[in-house]
């Protein structure tokens, strides 16, 4: 009896192992297909009318921040250049107990005003607002701490302009990433609620006064692997997803919304590890369960750097608090999977994302256990074991070199060398790093403090990176 228990959990522990692979072949593939579209398109858009058109939709660009006083000057520095025509930037303090607020304040010559602020999304107090008189013009809500939502929250209640750009302030934005965004919403104004960007690590890249001089893959093993895994994700999945409208997460780092909406669905949920997913899956499912007409685009060419972990342990708490995140969110919206009344989300992205993102550690832990076991019991062929481990280790690797090749045009790596790394890198990850961050997901499943809710990156910085 326990011989056929472990043999039928062993085969059930590969045969998953290999489908879950060929389901990411089946998106990459279909990703090929809409990145090939939006280049085509993308060749003949009239960026530069836009950018002269006083009709182009005007954009609030929300930025929470939490004891940023090191960047948050050089940061707001270099969003205030994007290449857009109508925009103004919102900064809100959340609490800071550094010298974040009075840094803004001096940098930009900011003055206490007294205006009117009305509080469609709840928040925690608001402790005063600020603006300057640049070029661009500058908003600074300062509040008692909350959380990166709260924080968020409050910039939407604040923001003058239809659309809000939601993003962090530890990063940097190409100059034309708004641009590009904003072309999906003009060219289907209607119905576009939510454009998501495309997030790229910034770790090992040409970095000066805030903005990006030049590209590189770091040389760091973990740096290099989470390129990898990015690509994978915002490359080779995300365009699939929002070709058939049922894209499962708008990044919290760079994530256009038409303000109507996020007040209509009551914005960021205050204490949620997994913010920017709980949100995109409840306008999913506002749309869908009101009968109304939407859609929430992708778009590959809207480009922001962001910083990722540069050590083991910072990126051991960052992968639980992530999975934690999807946990608490799936447990919230379990019942979308396979409802035919959420439409293609519920039919074809959720179930997928549920049973191959939230399960797979599970799973996989149970493989690795089982499927070495029923070897050594005699109930599972050595031959058969290593042929499926074999078709899906070539299946996983050919993935990752599609996700490279399709963002070629993008621009990400310069130089041979750099493609070498993504190669060389993408050899070896499932040999101990993948294991790796399976253990640390299985963690997350166990318990134990939720986790701050603005994290804790132990970043470098943005304005000072180097080879990481």
């Amino acid at each position: 009896m326990i011989h056929e228990v472990i043999r039928v959990f062993g085969i059930f522990a590969l045969g998953y192992y290999l489908v879950m692979h060929v389901y990411v072949l089946v998106m990459a593939l279909c990703s090929a297909y809409a990145l090939r579209r939006n280049h085509n398109l993308q060749r003949f858009g009239r960026v530069s009318e836009m950018l002269s058109s006083r009709v182009a939709p005007p954009v609030s660009i929300v930025i929470p921040a939490y004891n940023e006083e090191a960047g948050i000057v050089d940061s707001i520095r270099s969003m205030s250049i994007v290449s857009y025509p109508r925009l103004e930037i919102v900064v809100v303090n959340d609490g800071s107990t550094d010298d974040t607020l009075r840094n803004l304040i001096e940098a930009f010559g900011l003055e206490l005003v007294r205006i009117p602020y009305r509080a469609s999304i709840p928040t925690t107090e608001i402790r005063g607002i600020y603006r300057g008189k640049g070029a661009v013009p500058i908003t600074v809500v300062d509040k008692t701490n909350g959380s990166r939502a709260d924080a968020l929250n409050a910039g939407v209640n604040a923001a003058r302009h239809p659309y809000v750009l939601c993003t962090d302030a530890d990063v940097i934005l190409d100059a034309d990433c708004l641009v590009r965004s904003m072309q999906r919403v003009v060219e289907d104004r209607e119905r576009t609620v939510g454009v998501g960007g495309h997030v790229r690590p910034i770790n090992g890249s040409k970095v000066e006064l805030g903005h990006l001089i030049e590209s590189h893959v770091p040389h760091s093993y973990i740096g290099r692997m989470q390129i990898l895994e990015y690509l994978r994700n915002f490359v080779a999945a995300r365009p699939a997803w929002a070709g058939i409208n049922a894209l499962p997460n708008v990044s919290g780092a760079f994530g256009v919304w038409r303000r109507t909406t996020l007040l209509e669905v009551g914005g960021f949920a205050r204490g949620h590890l997994g913010e920017d997913m709980d949100l995109t899956l409840r306008v999913h499912k506002f749309y869908r369960e009101n009968g109304l007409e939407y859609r929430i685009a992708y778009e590959p060419s809207a480009v922001i750097w962001t910083e990722v972990p540069a050590t083991r342990r910072v990126l051991r708490r960052q992968r639980i608090r992530w999975h934690r995140g999807l946990v608490h969110t799936v447990k919230d919206y379990w019942r979308l999977a396979l409802n035919p009344r959420y439409g293609t989300f519920g039919m074809i992205t959720w179930p997928g994302y549920v049973l191959f993102e939230f399960l797979a550690p599970v799973i996989e832990a149970i493989g690795y256990l089982v499927v070495p076991l029923g070897l050594l019991l005699g109930v599972l062929s050595l031959q058969a074991i290593a042929l499926v481990v074999a078709v899906a280790y070539g299946v996983g690797l050919l993935n990752t070199f599609i996700a490279i090749l399709l963002d070629e045009p993008y621009g990400y790596s310069n130089g041979g060398s750099d493609t070498v790394r993504l190669i060389s890198a993408a050899m070896v990850e499932n040999l101990g790093f993948h294991q790796m961050t399976v253990v640390w997901r299985i963690r997350a499943l166990v318990g134990g403090r939720a986790g701050r809710v603005w994290g804790n990156m132990e970043r470098r910085g943005v304005a000072r990176l180097g080879d990481t």
